[in-house]
């Protein structure tokens, strides 16, 4: 057995490839990261045996399997090869890695539902990381050696006075980027001369059946805090701050709103109901303001915000489709609208993101039981939308990020890759900036106290700023998840840059 000290290229370059070939998978094999642990694709079988043992792929499939996890076993094998291990073993060890790393991705596919996981992608995906170590092997040198080359001359060009310009020149692109973005997603092209129908949306195919007790508006989003006490029926107090509208649907119609701001709500049904203590409609009649709520719908589109809260109790029918609330011309694009669809609970409203090229629908499933009454509100800061029943909050956030309006603008987007447009965005904004100051760390005075604390405050700064940028844009409030997730990814970018200067170990081959 032979040792010998390479070049240094071979050494420089194995942990960002095996980095960035995880991030590429984890990227194109778990977007949109939506994961639904309650409801997984199958409940007959336990996730460890994951979906079909057959998903019935094409060769263009499996080749695309195949070459995904080359870059992985090539970036695995460089690692490996530099700490000193045989070829013989670097194969074995690619392979066993290969399929592991491809059944941990089948495994959690199984709880995504956009995602069909199964046996039949482990085996191309493992021949990748096979053929990824064989690729090292044979052209590893002659591959690697040329990104040393180009690596050391960028890096003597750029001192520390251009990466701080280049720094600065990227985060600011992102900045008036995402501020075009986030303004996509404001209510600015709402219809003012529009009236609200109750119970459907003008016309009797999607009339609602069921009894409608309670119906509100607020023109500003609300706190988790009284949503949650308002739907479960607790007494909350500042609930009249913001309220547009709040009728009882109780008696006999002509309903009034009880702030006073809107028009009445008129029967619209050949034998209006009797003085009944709840509205009970039969999915032939509903309720419609004669006239269009425009003040209503100003206000909405001033504040960019709203908050929409209805008491209801469906019959024991299902029809395809109910509408209990619907702001909107009849047979026109409504500026609002939320139905029932068979069991599932269905928001739509207006935004220049969701008019063209996009499904954003957002649908809650197994919400409407016949007979149960439904104490729901949603709630919209500018960004993002919260849902509220029964006291209880749903888990999933449907959040209008700068990233999905990027995504609009090349493709169709739905609602439910909303968290995937957002990490994507992230990690395109913050990831190079991380590699940057990643390479600014490398400098002299960066190594002395005071040098630290400024390149602290170089990761720190920005995911701040963003966040205040992106609250200023759309009104929502203050995240400190996002502020969390963008200086991860900032970390990530400069512990890219140096994850192979950091490791000290020499690259040996035996």
């Amino acid at each position: 057995m032979q040792s010998s000290q390479p070049p240094q290229a071979w050494s420089q370059w194995p942990n960002r490839i095996l980095i960035l070939s995880l991030i590429g998978i984890a990227y194109l094999t778990l977007f949109p990261f939506r994961f639904d642990f309650a409801f997984p694709q199958s409940r007959n079988s336990s996730p460890f045996f994951l979906g079909p043992p057959l998903k019935h792929s094409d060769s263009v499939q499996v080749f695309l399997n195949v070459l995904l996890f080359v870059p992985f076993g090539f970036g695995f094998s460089a690692h490996l090869r530099k700490r000193g291990v045989s070829k013989g073993l670097t194969l074995v060890l690619a392979l066993a890695t290969g399929a592991v790393t491809s059944y941990v991705v089948e495994f959690l596919q199984f709880y995504i539902p956009t995602r069909n996981s199964g046996w039949d992608d482990i085996t191309p995906n493992t021949l990748g990381a096979v053929a990824g170590c064989l690729l090292f092997g044979q052209w590893g040198e002659m591959l690697l050696t040329p990104l040393s080359a180009w690596e050391s001359r960028a890096e003597a060009w750029l001192s520390l006075r251009r990466a701080c310009v280049f720094l600065l020149a990227y985060f600011g692109f992102f900045i008036i980027l995402s501020i075009l973005m986030q303004r996509e997603t404001r209510l600015s092209n709402w219809d003012t001369a529009v009236p609200m129908f109750v119970g459907s949306d003008g016309t009797a195919r999607h009339a609602w059946k069921g009894q409608i007790a309670k119906l509100q508006v607020w023109n500003r989003a609300l706190s988790d805090e009284l949503a949650r006490k308002l739907t479960s029926g607790e007494p909350a107090r500042g609930t009249e701050t913001g309220l547009l509208a709040s009728y009882e649907l109780t008696g006999a119609p002509p309903y009034d709103d009880q702030t006073k701001s809107l028009p009445a709500l008129t029967w619209i049904s050949s034998s209006p109901p009797r003085d009944l203590k709840t509205l009970d409609l039969n999915g032939s009649s509903w309720l419609t303001t004669k006239v269009p709520v425009t003040k209503l719908t100003q206000e909405l589109k001033r504040t960019n915000q709203f908050a929409v809260r209805a008491i209801c109790t469906p019959a024991d029918v299902a029809d395809l489709v109910q509408h209990i609330v619907s702001i909107s011309q009849v047979y026109g694009t409504p500026d609002l609208y939320l139905r029932r669809e068979d069991a599932d609970l269905v928001f739509w409203f207006r935004n220049p993101l969701s008019m063209h090229r996009s499904m954003l629908a957002w649908r809650v499933r197994s919400v409407f039981v016949p007979g149960q009454t439904r104490d729901i509100l949603i709630s919209y800061d500018g960004s993002n939308v919260s849902l509220y029943m029964d006291g209880k909050k749903e888990t999933r956030v449907y959040h209008l990020s700068p990233g999905a309006a990027l995504a609009h603008k090349f493709s169709r987007v739905f609602a439910s890759n909303l968290i995937g447009y957002l990490v994507s965005y992230d990690v395109l904004t913050f990831v190079p900036v991380g590699m940057l100051l990643g390479m600014i760390a490398r400098r002299e005075p960066f190594r002395k106290p005071a040098g630290r604390f400024l390149l602290l405050l170089g990761f720190l700064l920005p995911p701040i700023f963003y966040e205040l940028i992106l609250v200023w844009v759309s009104g929502r409030a203050f995240s400190l998840w996002e502020i969390i997730l963008c200086l991860l990814l900032t970390l990530l970018g400069a512990w890219l840059m140096n994850a192979d200067r950091s490791d000290g170990v020499p690259f040996r081959v035996s």
